[in-house]
């Protein structure tokens, strides 16, 4: 069992509940969010992600969203930058 599955089955809301649990991951032409609540909005040279506390901002070129599960984002482009916005 995962320690992160452990401390949820032992916190009564949850992990996410509790913190503001995410993780982006950066390799080249493409980007993996993990722990996202959904997409804001979406062009090809922008793409705005909810996350529990506030809200992630991708700018880049040709980007396009490759993947798109109930916690992992995947979004390949030529990613230029990432802006946090309410994110602690």
């Amino acid at each position: 069992m995962s320690y992160r599955k452990e401390i949820q089955g032992k916190l009564k809301d949850g992990y996410d509940d509790v913190t503001n649990f995410y993780n982006v991951s950066l390799n080249k032409g493409y980007a993996v969010l993990e722990g996202h609540r959904g997409i804001v909005s979406f062009e090809n040279e922008r793409i705005v992600v909810k996350l529990r506390r506030g809200t992630v901002e991708l700018l880049g070129e040709n980007m396009i969203i490759v993947s798109s599960q109930k916690e992992e984002l995947v979004i390949k482009g030529k990613i230029k930058s990432l802006n946090f916005d309410g994110v602690y």
